[in-house]
């Protein structure tokens, strides 16, 4: 029930965003959102801020996600674990792109920016992916080990954590509006709400395949 619930209320936000780009409330709070973050520019953050830019990049996932997919597909023997990670981060960078190109909404001034971008902004694919991808990480490693490692209640928060930093980076460096990286949590959120139901529905079938067949060598056995 709580999955329909959060998907519904993030699509509706996402709609909402994307249909009042050009609205005055909403580049009154891009304007006053961004301005006070960017307004803690210095020495200090912008390395911090770059940093987790670079965390939520391309190139950082798509070496993580090869990391991640090897343990989950040799190791843990996770096959359609493995599969609904390729599909959600694959399907998460495809969504992005059509959605830029569909609603072509220009990144804020060069004159902010401290790193280079070549692409529409709305929604921020930062964002977009990698809330998919490390919320997805974070979810299978915890229910792999939460129940053998006694800091696994760590995961979450620390998961939140980078996901938040890799969005509020992207508005310091200058390169997205707020609403930009708010549009791309909520359809990134909804692709992990399903990735992660996904996930669950698998786990579920194979407890139950295991538990059949442990009846069934019992019954042998008697």
């Amino acid at each position: 029930m709580w999955r329909t619930g959060g998907a519904g209320a993030l699509l509706l936000i996402f709609i909402v965003l994307s249909q009042s780009i050009s609205a005055k409330w909403l580049q009154t709070f891009d304007q006053h959102v961004g301005g006070y973050i960017q307004d803690q520019r210095g020495d200090t953050w912008t390395p911090v801020a770059k940093f987790f830019t670079f965390m939520g990049s391309g190139s950082t996932e798509f070496i993580l996600f090869f990391i991640v997919a090897g343990l989950l597909y040799f190791k843990f023997k996770h096959k359609w674990e493995t599969l609904v990670l390729f599909v959600g981060v694959l399907g998460a960078w495809l969504l992005n792109s059509g959605l830029k190109d569909l609603i072509k909404r220009d990144r804020p001034s060069a004159e902010r920016w401290l790193v280079e971008v070549d692409s529409f902004s709305f929604p921020s694919g930062h964002a977009m992916v990698s809330i998919l991808f490390y919320g997805l990480l974070a979810y299978l490693l915890w229910v792999n080990v939460r129940q053998t490692w006694r800091a696994a209640w760590l995961i979450p928060p620390v998961a939140v954590l980078v996901i938040l930093c890799i969005g509020l980076s992207r508005i310091y460096l200058g390169v997205h509006y707020p609403s930009d990286v708010l549009a791309g949590y909520t359809a990134g959120g909804l692709g992990l709400i399903g990735c992660m139901y996904a996930i669950r529905t698998i786990r579920r079938r194979r407890a139950m395949t295991s538990t059949q067949k442990g009846k069934s060598t019992f019954s042998e056995n008697m």
